[in-house]
């Protein structure tokens, strides 16, 4: 009988949802990306340059700290209008500061901007992407290096 698949196998995805809904998943030759708001894609593993994951970002924690505390002091001693609107901002960007935490970063070669996701587990998903893409590279620079001796086993 023809293979209606045009010869593909099949492959098993391991996925992990996302904070924002949706899910990151992975097998041997990719990763893929499927957010609610839009289309999911494919990075295959082969592309991926680093992958990194930003816990917070302090300087943002700072200033927002820092607008909070003069609207405290402008609402206390000058004007309760203008410091409430200082607070306010500042509230409302640690708020978003917070939700963005523990970012995961996948730079991906010859792509100006890098994917950036939040997944509910960022460490075990951090490790696991890491692992499977020194696998990928250990596995690229065995078939290119032709000084390697083959694997006895």
């Amino acid at each position: 009988m023809d293979d209606p698949a045009g010869g593909r196998t099949e492959t098993t995805i391991s996925r992990m949802s996302l904070r924002f809904g949706g899910w990151i998943g992975y097998d041997d030759d990719a990763i893929f990306v499927q957010r609610d708001d839009e289309q999911g894609f494919r990075i295959a593993l082969d592309d991926v340059g680093r992958i990194t994951l930003t816990t917070f970002e302090w300087d943002l924690v700072v200033m927002s700290l820092l607008l909070v505390g003069i609207g405290a002091f402008v609402g206390t001693t000058r004007n309760v209008l203008v410091g409430v609107g200082f607070a306010a901002v500042g509230c409302w960007s640690l708020y978003r500061t917070y939700r963005k935490r523990y970012q995961l970063v996948i730079h991906v070669r010859d792509q100006p901007k890098p994917v950036g996701v939040h997944p509910v587990h960022p460490t075990e998903c951090h490790e696991r992407l890491g692992s499977l893409i020194r696998a990928a590279d250990a596995d690229a620079e065995a078939d290119t290096d032709p000084d390697a001796t083959p694997d006895p086993s």
